[in-house]
């Protein structure tokens, strides 16, 4: 026995080191894995995420009036594949955030965000697909210094391309738009769960009052996403290069959430405000172009270093001014009245800043009278008849007289340094010369000045309106609900907000069209529209859009001042230090772990965290 002992002792020994070691490697490892765990490193990842989703869907706004051309497209088919992001949502939303807060969260955001990049790199095929876009000898009208001229008595017909060719390539560009709508779709769906759980995530580790600021942070960045993507496409555009549904039975919570008319109210009240963004937005940097005559490049490029960069900070500042003012939701209701009152009156002013149409021959003002409007209208005209010009492309050309032409040929230029042009009837033969590009109108450089300052103001003080009512929302339900509640929001966005607006302007845009351009005898893109129907066609849509909603934050003002407790679920003061460290279960672990049968109905639902473990969360967030 006495000889056990010794061996016993040392093989206890060994055991106790072996067991030591083991657990100072899983402290190791704990410690490892926990470094990871901080608040601030999922925001950051999140914010890089919503960066890169912002930035992917500003550049398809900012090469919209490129792809008319490339394409051959219409302001309608355009406004589709602009709206085809928001249809990938539609099928996955509700169910993503309702049940993928029972799963790992981080995990499923980056699963979407590995999709909306197989997205991304689908949406650039079109490019390397179809025919090679590039100028080739005869393709176009163009002289020998690369300027549409007249072709007297058919000169040049035999350099023009072979028709049927041309008309051939139709069916491929057929193909690509229809790519180009699958791409957008396959980035929607990569999109569903970044932001409903994201934001849900945010929420439930951070306390209460600095919720708004994350928040605040979080949309910033996602604004801020656009602003890369229009400078991006500013410098691109300068280069010269070649739908399920969802199912029709929505849960019954649904219904609960529905019912409840300030959370009905201030999401409707979003998507108001998230439609004139998705459709006065998308189509901006086509009314500058239009309104203003700038370049596409120079309206991307202004877009990107003013609109959008005051949009970013006024979601920063809508989310700190709720924290440092400490609003209540009947305070951040008020907050969002305001800046929308102010906002629809920088739009009410849009109405009057803009330039005209002009004089344009045979479009607005017949051949060689700028005054006759009675007469027939007609881009062909006896001193152009014989000049073979074509209506497939607008190149417009200033005339010595004042008035602007659809291009050197129309305005009967037979020589390409645009000189002795018939249709100049009213000056001297010998003045009769034109120069490219639209003629200006007076005091249009006044008034594009005045319209970019008050641009950045709207987008400053209407962007405030943001963080705000997304407070008011995630504290209209209860907290078991919040994701749910954030996906109905987003699933709302889509449905309302992004997919109609876009088609509505663009058939509003449209409408107000003055010259179609022809393709293999098929109408084409708009070339030119009335100026002045255009802007207040434009700026009307958004300012009703505005003002709709609000009366949904009035209606919510009302409610909220006549039963306040009734509709904030979760109000301040509504939580004791007992009562909020008094369960564990959350949506995240909910079917795993037991719960006691007795706390089944007053149980506070908060992310399964050890108290040590919260402890040191709180203190990495302060």
């Amino acid at each position: 026995m006495q000889g056990k002992k010794p061996g016993g002792s040392s093989g206890g020994g060994r055991s106790g080191e072996l067991q030591g070691d083991e657990a100072q490697r899983n402290k190791k490892k704990k410690k490892k894995v926990s470094c990871f765990s901080n608040i601030k490193i999922f925001l950051v990842s999140e914010c890089a995420l919503m960066l890169a989703q912002g930035t992917v869907g500003a550049y398809l706004v900012s090469v919209l009036t490129t792809l008319e051309r490339r394409f051959n497209l219409q302001s309608a088919d355009v406004g589709v594949i602009a709206s085809s992001f928001e249809i990938g949502n539609l099928a996955l939303i509700l169910f993503v955030s309702y049940f993928g807060a029972r799963g790992h969260r981080p995990r499923l955001i980056g699963c979407g965000g590995i999709v909306m990049a197989l997205g991304a790199l689908l949406s650039a095929l079109p490019e390397f697909l179809t025919h090679q876009y590039k100028y080739e000898a005869g393709e176009i009208r163009w002289g020998a210094e690369g300027r549409d001229v007249c072709a007297t008595n058919g000169s040049s017909s035999d350099e023009g391309p072979d028709p049927d060719l041309i008309c051939r390539n139709r069916t491929a560009t057929n193909m690509m738009y229809l790519l180009l709508i699958g791409a957008q779709v396959l980035l929607g769906i990569g999109a569903t769960p970044v932001q409903p759980l994201g934001v849900s995530y945010i929420d439930d580790h951070v306390r209460r009052k600095d919720s708004s600021l994350y928040i605040g942070i979080l949309f910033t960045m996602l604004v801020f996403g656009p602003a890369c993507g229009f400078i991006l496409g500013s410098f691109c555009t300068k280069i010269y290069v070649d739908a399920v549904f969802i199912d029709t039975m929505i849960p019954k919570v649904t219904k609960h959430l529905l019912s409840n008319p300030v959370f009905t109210c201030i999401v409707l009240a979003a998507c108001m405000e998230i439609a004139v963004v998705a459709g006065f937005a998308a189509f901006l940097g086509k009314y500058l172009e239009q309104q203003f005559n700038l370049t596409t490049s120079s309206a991307n490029q202004l877009l990107g270093m003013t609109a959008i960069p005051c949009a970013c900070l006024g979601i920063f500042l809508g989310g700190l001014l709720v924290k440092k003012l400490s609003l209540s939701a009947l305070g951040a209701i008020r907050m969002a009245m305001l800046v929308n009152l102010v906002s629809t009156a920088c739009y009410v002013s849009f109405l009057f800043l803009g330039c005209d149409t002009g004089p344009v021959a045979g479009v607005t003002v017949p051949y060689g009278n700028n005054s006759a409007r009675g007469s027939a209208l007609d881009p062909y005209s006896p001193c152009n008849s014989n000049c073979e010009c074509q209506t497939d492309s607008f190149t417009p050309v200033c005339g010595a007289d004042g008035i602007t032409y659809l291009s050197a040929c129309f305005a009967g230029c037979n020589s390409t340094n645009l000189t002795g042009c018939a249709c100049l009837t009213t000056v001297p033969l010998e003045n009769a010369t034109v120069v490219p590009g639209k003629c200006p109108s007076p005091g249009c450089q006044e008034a594009f000045l005045t319209f970019l300052c008050v641009m950045c103001v709207c987008s400053l003080i209407g962007a405030m309106a943001q963080t705000p009512s997304v407070i008011i929302l995630i504290r209209t339900v209860s907290p078991e609900l919040k994701s749910y509640a954030l996906g109905v929001l987003f699933l709302l966005l889509r449905l309302l907000g992004f997919i109609p607006p876009p088609l509505i302007f663009g058939a509003g845009i449209d409408s107000t069209c003055l010259f179609w351009s022809t393709f293999c005898g098929e109408q084409g893109a708009c070339v030119l529209y009335d100026n002045v129907v255009y802007r207040y066609l434009y700026v009307s849509i958004a300012i009703a859009l505005k003002s709709f909603a609000f009366l949904l934050y009035t209606t919510t003002w009302q409610c909220l001042r006549k039963n306040y407790k009734r509709y904030i679920k979760n109000h301040e003061g509504g939580l004791s230090t007992s009562e909020f460290f008094a369960s564990t279960l959350t949506l995240d672990n909910l079917g795993r772990d037991p719960v006691p049968a007795h706390q089944t109905h007053r149980t506070k639902f908060i992310y399964n965290l050890e108290d040590h473990e919260w402890c040191e969360n709180m203190e990495s967030v302060l």
